[in-house]
C-alpha cells in the first residue's frame, strides 16, 4: 500500500469505524489495483472528518483549559438569568450591575455587564478581581429599557435584589423571573 494512502486507512481505523478485516481487504485490493478511485476517496473523505473532529475536540479542550485558567484567576461565584414570563424567552441586552454593602450601610459598584442573548450574566469580576465574600450584595436590573424596547409599558423602571452571601466557597446563582407589572426571584443553582 502507498504511503498516502496507508495513513489515511490508519487514521480511519483509529477513529473505530474501519475494521481489521476491512483494513487487509482494502490494502489486498488496493494492492492487486482493483480499488475504485470512489473507495479511496471514501477513505480519504473519512479520514479528514476524524481529523476534523480531533481537532475540534483539541480546541474544546484548549478553551476550556483557558476558561479554568481564568476562573482560578478570578472565583466567578455569581452568575444571574432574566426570564421574560410574559413571552417565555430570556431577557437579553439588560444592564445589570452588582453592589457591596459596606459596613456604613453604603453600597459600591462591583461590576457590570449585560444579559447575553440567552438572558444570562456571569463575569461581574474583573480578572483578578476576588469573587463574592461574606456579606450583602444588590442586584441592579435596568429593566425600564428592556421593556421601552419592545414597546411594552412596565411598573419598574428597574430591579434591586438584595442577598446575603454566608458562604462565598459556594456559587450564587440569582435568577428573575420578570413581567411587566411583577416579578420573583429565588436562589438558583
Amino acid at each position: 500500500m502507498c504511503p498516502c494512502l496507508h495513513s489515511f486507512v490508519c487514521a480511519y481505523a483509529i477513529s473505530g469505524n474501519l475494521t481489521r478485516e476491512k483494513m487487509r481487504f482494502c490494502s489486498a485490493r488496493y494492492q492487486g489495483r482493483q480499488i475504485s478511485l470512489l473507495a479511496a476517496l471514501l477513505v480519504i473523505a473519512q479520514s479528514v472528518a476524524f481529523t476534523a473532529a480531533v481537532s475540534s475536540s483539541l480546541l474544546k479542550r484548549d478553551v476550556a483549559a483557558a476558561a479554568a485558567a481564568s476562573n482560578a484567576e478570578t472565583m466567578q461565584n455569581l452568575s444571574t438569568h432574566i426570564l421574560d414570563t410574559t413571552r417565555g424567552r430570556p431577557a437579553p441586552d439588560v444592564p445589570v450591575t452588582l453592589y457591596v454593602q459596606s459596613a456604613a450601610q453604603s453600597w459600591t459598584k462591583v461590576g457590570t455587564g449585560i444579559t447575553d442573548a440567552d438572558g444570562r450574566f456571569r463575569a461581574f469580576f474583573a480578572v483578578g478581581q476576588p469573587g463574592l465574600a461574606k456579606g450583602v450584595y444588590k442586584l441592579h436590573f435596568e429593566v425600564g429599557s428592556y421593556f421601552r424596547s419592545r414597546a411594552v409599558d412596565s411598573l419598574y423602571p428597574f430591579v434591586e435584589i438584595v442577598f446575603k452571601v454566608q458562604d462565598p466557597t459556594q456559587h450564587y446563582h440569582i435568577p428573575l423571573l420578570l413581567n411587566p407589572f411583577g416579578y420573583s426571584t429565588y436562589r438558583g443553582s
